[in-house]
């Protein structure tokens, strides 16, 4: 017996002793994942009282799901990078839209000045043409919110929304303010359009966005009108909120010289990686356009051609979004959208937060009843 009794005592010693220390290598390991990720050793236990203090004494009804995302949203918030976002539902939806020249609005093209939010440009046969919205057009209050409080990212974010939801628009019209309710419906963007000025040999290019399919359309197009006899070319940028970087050096393939560098990428490493365009020696004169809300991708095209020197920017001062953002799915709805990289221009440029100066500085007002960057960029070709 009593040996047995001294097995039993022995087998509880050893595993009562497998089990303290199976305990304390979790909570080491819990502690220094904690550290790790959070910078805390006690930051995982924190989120979880959090939620159990919410979850266990708030008076009103609780949507754990949200409260969720609102705390993954806020670590990314954090970061004070308004280009890193936490990506849910509609948003994850909107976003991979994007790429497609697709998204869900009214179909308006925005930029602000000292008035605030105005029109720059309305889609046809989008909800804001159908509505009457005029460009010009000064955007007062969307969904009761003061819109010149907002940049211009955060008015696109606010009129932008799940297709067949509604949004009202307080706008004003030459002083006269009205209102306007639109629902909101997909919008289709034709990301590359042009043709020859008539009686010239001027060839007009417009690219939207730089989506999956924009560098083949622009190709397309530009060889086209060479054959037309286009020679001389208006790219006009203004508005492009940008998209693919390997779009954007497809494009530039059809007017820069051979093997130029369009873009370099510097990650958190300092590690730079090289995009460079095949190019051409058959290069033609240009101008390009851009303006406030030229960003990212058009901002790299902009740039080569102005640190290259083979053409001329005219416009206003472009948006300044000079960072690289990778998506990084969490699951099959949501995703975060990270910054993990500079950009630099072909002469190794830092434009983030600082934009492309043009080379000839047109502003165009609200109320212009002509187009002056464009007017100004068909006088310098014909000069």
């Amino acid at each position: 017996m009593k040996i047995k009794y001294k097995k039993i005592v022995s087998l509880v010693w050893h595993g009562g002793a497998w089990i303290f220390s199976a305990m304390l290598c979790s909570i080491v390991v819990f502690i220094l994942g904690s550290y790790y990720y959070t910078g805390s050793p006690t930051g995982f236990l924190k989120l979880v009282r959090t939620f159990s203090i919410v979850e266990s004494r708030y008076a009103g009804e609780i949507d754990k799901e949200k409260l969720l995302n609102g705390a993954l949203e806020g670590i990314v918030a954090k970061l004070s990078d308004k280009h890193s976002i936490y990506l849910d539902g509609d948003n994850y939806a909107s976003f991979a839209n994007q790429t497609s020249a697709s998204y869900a609005g009214v179909g308006l093209y925005l930029g602000k000045n000292d008035q605030g939010p105005f029109v720059v440009e309305v889609v046809d046969g989008s909800p804001a043409k159908e509505a009457g919205i005029q460009r010009g057009d000064i955007i007062v209050a969307i969904n009761g919110k003061n819109a010149n409080e907002m940049d211009i990212e955060r008015v696109a974010q606010e009129v932008r929304g799940p297709v067949g939801s509604a949004v009202t628009l307080v706008l004003s019209h030459k002083g006269t303010e009205y209102t306007k309710e639109l629902v909101r419906s997909q919008i289709q963007l034709k990301t590359v359009g042009g043709q020859l000025i008539p009686g010239t040999n001027i060839g007009y290019i417009r690219v939207a966005i730089f989506s999956e399919k924009t560098g083949k359309e622009f190709t397309d197009l530009y060889q086209s009108l060479r054959q037309q006899g286009m020679g001389k070319m208006i790219l006009d940028l203004r508005n492009n909120p940008g998209g693919l970087v390997d779009q954007a050096v497809i494009v530039s393939s059809n007017f820069v010289p051979p093997h130029s560098t369009i873009v370099s990428y510097v990650d958190r490493s300092g590690k730079e990686t090289d995009f460079t365009a095949d190019g051409t020696t058959d290069g033609i004169p240009m101008v390009v356009l851009i303006n406030e809300n030229t960003a990212s991708a058009a901002e790299i095209t902009a740039g080569a051609v102005q640190d290259l020197k083979i053409g001329t920017i005219v416009g206003v001062k472009s948006y300044g979004k000079g960072t690289v953002q990778g998506v990084y799915p969490i699951d099959e709805g949501n995703a975060i959208k990270l910054t993990v990289a500079k950009y630099k221009t072909a002469n190794g440029r830092f434009i983030d937060g600082v934009g492309i100066e043009p080379d000839v500085v047109v502003p165009l007002q609200a109320d212009d009843t002509t187009d002056k960057q464009f007017e100004k960029a068909y006088e310098i070709l014909n000069q």
